[in-house]
């Protein structure tokens, strides 16, 4: 666990979110929203920090 916790230490945030995304729909999920809805992808990005920010309140 602690590999993970220093792992995810290192990375941002929007490379955490890519990944989870990544493997809840499928490999390339990110780019293929980044490039047909781009707005759509911000939107995501910032639904996926305000609530990550809740949590390590």
């Amino acid at each position: 666990m602690k590999t993970y916790a220093n792992t995810t230490k290192e990375q941002s945030i929007v490379e955490i979110f890519s990944e989870m995304m990544d493997q809840i729909y499928y490999e390339g999920y990110t780019e293929d929203l980044i490039a047909s809805d781009p707005i759509k992808f911000d939107w995501e990005l910032k639904e996926f920090q305000a609530l990550f920010s809740k949590k390590s309140k």
